[in-house]
């Protein structure tokens, strides 16, 4: 129930329910409408007559009936104090709720921390087998960029290239058209990738290459056979063989991708003169007369497979990449001994000395 003071202080008493009044107040409400006061007053009854009986005041709620108004108890005395108590609680949990929050706050840095030396080390870190292909930081400050297409519609500094299980495979089930389609498109038991880099840098520069075999397992490096493809013309690299000499392959059919040779040397056509050509070196052959052969060229060492130099890319200009890898099965270290293993190969590019 709602309880409306008037304004004006002009309540009458039998309006003002007794719970709302104090005890003096209440009797002296029960006084004036009981049955010796309604008789004593002839007025009432008539009803033209003016009540006599004093009715509590609106604010006689706060008083006794002898208008005093009630003393504060000895507790009371003490609110001063409950208040500072109030206070101080107060003034805590604005403290707790500051440290709280600045606890919290200091979890989201370290959080925000470990995610950030978590991305760092992601962007160095490479699983077995990727293929890695990354600008030097000063190259990419300076404006060089690389992409998996012509039109550079991302512009990128670091390419991943996904590892590949992968058995031995011979040169010839390399797609002929390897060279020809952008981005990663790797096939059945080889890596391919083809990208791009371009120079915005506003000046001619010179840059170098390398292809590194940054860890390996099993000794599959030993088999490993890589294409390298600079601007359309290729060269396939292989670890010398037990007798420190390039691996060579044979065959009665033109090796594929001949006609893309950077080196002619690359492609020779042997003879039966040649007698350290055993026939069982010779691919689909009966004998070794006119037969083609395939020389490699050797790793670098055992850790880096090739190297080069641009000399003079212009502003604005393109080279253009590609990039093959596979387990060749002519090759005399292609054994089951590196079954399970896998090599990781990194490409970075940095300015020239």
């Amino acid at each position: 129930m709602w309880t409306i003071l008037s304004k004006k202080n002009n309540t009458r008493a039998s309006d003002v329910q007794p719970e709302n009044l104090s005890e003096g107040a209440a009797e002296a409400v029960q006084s004036d409408n009981s049955p010796d006061n309604t008789s004593a007053n002839p007025d009432h009854n008539s009803g033209t007559g003016k009540k006599k009986g004093k009715a509590a005041k609106g604010r006689g709620a706060g008083k006794f009936a002898d208008g005093k108004k009630p003393r504060k108890s000895f507790l009371s005395e003490f609110d001063l104090l409950n208040r500072f108590k109030h206070w101080f609680l107060g003034g805590a949990s604005i403290t707790r709720s500051l440290f709280r929050v600045k606890a919290a706050w200091q979890g989201v840095a370290i959080i925000s921390s470990i995610l950030a030396v978590l991305f760092i080390l992601s962007a160095f870190y490479t699983g077995a087998g990727e293929f890695v292909i990354s600008l030097d930081s000063s190259m990419s400050r300076d404006g060089f960029y690389l992409s998996n297409t012509t039109d550079f519609s991302e512009k990128m500094v670091c390419i991943r290239g996904t590892a590949v299980v992968a058995d031995n495979v011979n040169v010839f089930d390399i797609s002929k058209d390897v060279a020809n389609v952008d981005g990663m498109h790797n096939g059945e038991n080889y890596v391919a990738h083809t990208f791009y880099l371009t120079n915005e840098t506003g000046k001619t520069s010179d840059y170098a290459y390398t292809l590194n075999i940054r860890q390996s397992a099993k000794s599959a490096e030993k088999a490993l056979w890589v294409m390298v493809y600079v601007n359309g013309k290729q060269t396939i690299y292989a670890m010398n063989n037990a007798s420190g000499k390039p691996e060579e392959q044979y065959s009665v059919y033109q090796f594929p991708f001949a006609q893309d040779a950077a080196n002619a040397a690359q492609y020779v056509t042997v003879s039966g003169n040649q007698t350290n050509i055993d026939v069982s070196d010779i691919s689909n052959a009966t004998s070794i007369n006119n037969a083609n052969a395939l020389v490699t060229t050797p790793f670098v060492t055992d850790d880096v497979i090739c190297t080069g130099v641009r000399n003079g890319i212009k502003h604005k200009e393109v080279d253009k990449y590609t990039i093959v890898m596979w387990y060749e099965g002519e090759d005399p270290d292609c054994t089951d001994e590196i079954i399970g293993g896998w090599v990781e190969v990194y490409m970075g590019f940095d300015y020239a000395d």
